[in-house]
């Protein structure tokens, strides 16, 4: 079977993963990518150890040779703040939990990296470009892809959505299993001398729960994960609820400046059916839980080498059958490709929404905070 074209729509951690583990396979890629970077984006900035060992192996079909990692991670780990904490503000306690690995690092120099080597491994990007399925045959995919130059359909063998929780116009072919709702994201990036590095912070409480790391420019990362709903709304703006967070919680009163850009998300809890025919949805478009300790960026890229594997696996079969059912096959591979970690993250996001458990956790965490191990290996692991 000849190399079969796949456009990847969305150019993040997701996207750039997949279509760099695509190259790997020989596969010809283009990748769309409606803004242009290095860009904001609501995120917790941080990447644990299993997103570590996910980087290292990044555009690699054989196992990896320790020290024997690709340029893109060493440029990647060569910016990052390493992080060794995990703090937490919970239930009235500060809990402090031992982390074995991870870093920090904001999503401009993340995905411009992960975006460069994608272009250097020989995919044709995109920037400024806007993609939209226009039809779904059984043999191709139509794509209108518009650029300041104008508009121009194009088929492709295969199409990968990577484009985060913006994914409304696939709705009718990979439907919702689980529709928008629960709390929506806000973050920006703020000035505060005060604040320990090399520490993920976390305030929780009635309203949700903030996130607080030092990213390589010396700049705080404030992501937060807040209750939707006109009686929550009622209690201030976003920026406002996350300053009540934090001033409520058992972290100091540190001196903030006021944010100049607050980014917010729509309602982050959901999952689809992640693939049909020749349509395959990864990361953030295939569902989404609230990580803890750096998970979700990882998931990304998992899941984005995951479904560039399927595809070499679907070419190497040789069979024009195995490509056009490579949707369906995706849909399975990927419910029980991050399953555990993601039902385990539920639990816990569940669990920090009650007072009663925050309390019991908090108390708990505090005084044996060493009970946190095995999560933090399981969570940490591949």
């Amino acid at each position: 079977m000849s190399s079969p074209t796949v456009l990847v729509v969305g150019g993040g951690v997701a996207g750039a993963a997949c279509a760099i583990q695509l190259r790997a396979h020989g596969v010809n890629v283009t990748v769309a990518e409606k803004t242009i970077f290095p860009r904001s984006k609501v995120c917790g900035c941080c990447i644990g150890g299993s997103g570590i060992e996910t980087l290292g192996k990044l555009g690699r079909l054989e196992p990896t040779i320790d020290g024997q990692y690709s340029p893109v991670f060493h440029r990647i780990m060569s910016s990052a703040v390493q992080v060794n904490q995990w703090r937490g503000s919970i239930g009235g306690r500060t809990v402090h939990v031992e982390l074995p690995s991870g870093i920090a690092i904001s999503r401009e120099t993340l995905d411009n990296a992960l975006l460069d080597e994608a272009k250097e491994a020989g995919c044709e990007v995109h920037m400024a470009c806007l993609a939209t399925i226009t039809n779904v045959a059984k043999d191709t995919i139509a794509v209108s892809m518009e650029r300041s130059t104008g508009k121009q359909e194009q088929l492709f063998d295969l199409v990968i959505m990577a484009s985060g929780l913006n994914t409304s116009g696939v709705a009718a072919t990979l439907p919702w299993t689980e529709s928008p709702h629960g709390p929506f994201g806000v973050s920006w990036t703020a000035t505060c001398n005060e604040l320990d590095s090399h520490v993920i912070h976390m305030a929780c409480d009635d309203d949700g729960y903030v996130g607080l790391v030092r990213i390589e420019n010396g700049r705080v990362d404030i992501a937060a994960a807040l209750r939707s709903g006109s009686e929550a709304s009622q209690q201030g703006t976003p920026a406002d609820r996350v300053m009540k967070i934090l001033a409520r919680s058992e972290f100091p009163a540190y001196r903030w400046e006021s944010p100049s850009k607050v980014l917010t998300t729509p309602p982050l809890r959901r999952a689809r059916v992640a693939g049909a025919g020749r349509l395959m949805a990864i990361g953030d478009a295939s569902g989404y839980v609230e990580p803890f300790t750096g998970e979700g960026m990882t998931w990304g890229m998992q899941s984005g080498i995951a479904a560039a594997n399927r595809i070499g696996r679907a070419i190497q079969a040789g069979s024009v059958d195995d490509l056009c059912h490579t949707g369906h096959r995706w849909d399975r591979e990927l419910r029980g490709l991050l399953r555990r970690k993601k039902f385990t993250c539920r639990v816990i996001a569940n669990l920090l929404r009650s007072r009663l458990a925050r309390k019991t956790v908090g108390s708990t965490l505090a005084t044996f905070p060493k009970i946190a191990n095995p999560l933090i290996r399981h969570l940490s692991q591949r």
